[in-house]
């Protein structure tokens, strides 16, 4: 039998190739539902390899979600800075890489363990800091930014009709939220 031989990679090449795996196994599958076995085939590692870097499922799940924070985060310090320019950078984020939405509410949906929940938490408090710094939004506006964002996710994720996700539909309801010129 000829078996292909594994070729050895830096860790960090490696941790990266298990980090997108993990993300889309997560995406699809949650923290429940994900088992490391099916990550480490997607990348041609042992189980026990992964749990060597990782240190647990829910290790990884956190890296993921961190992760998925992270790009967030980064699409809106480069995004123009209002409320509506925010909302149009998400909304290119979710079309383009789809496992940000999905990830995002898997972390929701994975609240029930408790240190999900406290570091979802955190970070979601964090970027509800980085939108009213960003935007100078008050906290009806930051609210109301959310409020819209998780309509728009829910919205992509099913491909509801066009009028649901439209992106008019969305600037409009962020608009009202706006502070009046002047403010």
């Amino acid at each position: 039998m000829n078996e292909t031989p594994r070729v050895r990679k830096p860790a960090s090449e490696r941790r990266a190739e298990i980090m997108q795996a993990a993300d889309a196994e997560f995406a699809a599958n949650g923290l429940a539902g994900t088992r490391i076995e099916a990550i480490a085939a997607r990348v041609g590692v042992s189980h026990p390899r992964i749990v060597q870097m990782f240190g647990s499922k829910r290790s990884l799940f956190m890296e993921v979600m961190h992760a998925t924070f992270d790009r967030i985060e980064a699409v809106f310090a480069e995004a123009e800075p209002t409320l509506v320019g925010l909302g149009d950078a998400y909304r290119r984020l979710l079309r383009s890489e789809r496992t940000v939405g999905l990830v995002m509410l898997q972390a929701y949906a994975a609240a029930a363990d408790e240190a999900v929940r406290e570091e979802a938490r955190r970070r979601q408090l964090d970027l509800q800091e980085s939108i009213a710094r960003l935007t100078g939004a008050d906290g009806l506006q930051v609210r109301t930014f959310f409020a819209t964002g998780l309509v728009m996710t829910v919205s992509d994720l099913l491909e509801l009709p066009e009028q649901r996700a439209d992106a008019a539909w969305s600037a409009w309801i962020l608009e009202r939220a706006a502070p009046p010129d002047g403010d």
